[in-house]
């Protein structure tokens, strides 16, 4: 009776793992950010303004991800209801990366409804902020991070 449920354990903790290691799936916004702003304060800030250069992913009607050229601009977002700790904390990361040329990503490709706002556009309605990776640097090297480093204005 043993050997039966050991194997059927292990293969029960084995699926619950794969379930686990593919729920974030791949990045939803790649960013180089200039500037991060608060709102209404620093303190316990309920809205973010992240500016600088993005690429975001775009899911498509067979369910693959394809990702946007690079855009200048910025992304408002307010805090997802339920995980206001955890995203206050990779907002606090957000600002300490802003400014330093480390390109990061965050969100997931899946779920992540972005839109690159235009430099000069009013901040009025902000997105739910996207969790799903946490925040994770990227590696100057990789193709996405080249393209933000790249990026010229045009």
């Amino acid at each position: 009776m043993k050997s039966i449920i050991c194997p059927a354990a292990a293969v029960l903790t084995i699926t619950l793992c794969l379930g686990v290691v593919n729920a974030s799936g791949p990045i939803g916004v790649y960013a180089l950010v200039d500037k991060v702003a608060f709102e209404p304060s620093s303190n316990k800030p309920d809205r973010i303004r992240i500016s600088g250069v993005f690429i975001a992913a775009e899911e498509t009607p067979d369910n693959s991800i394809v990702y946007s050229a690079p855009q200048r601009g910025y992304l408002y977002f307010g805090l997802p209801k339920g995980n206001e700790q955890l995203a206050r904390r990779e907002w606090a990361d957000l600002k300490s990366v802003a400014g330093t040329r480390q390109v990061v990503g965050f969100g997931s490709g899946w779920e992540t409804k972005v839109r690159v706002r235009k430099p000069n556009e009013e901040a009025k309605l902000p997105g739910d902020y996207p969790l799903g990776n946490g925040l994770v640097k990227i590696n100057s090297d990789q193709p996405r991070a080249k393209a933000l480093l790249d990026y010229k204005d045009r």
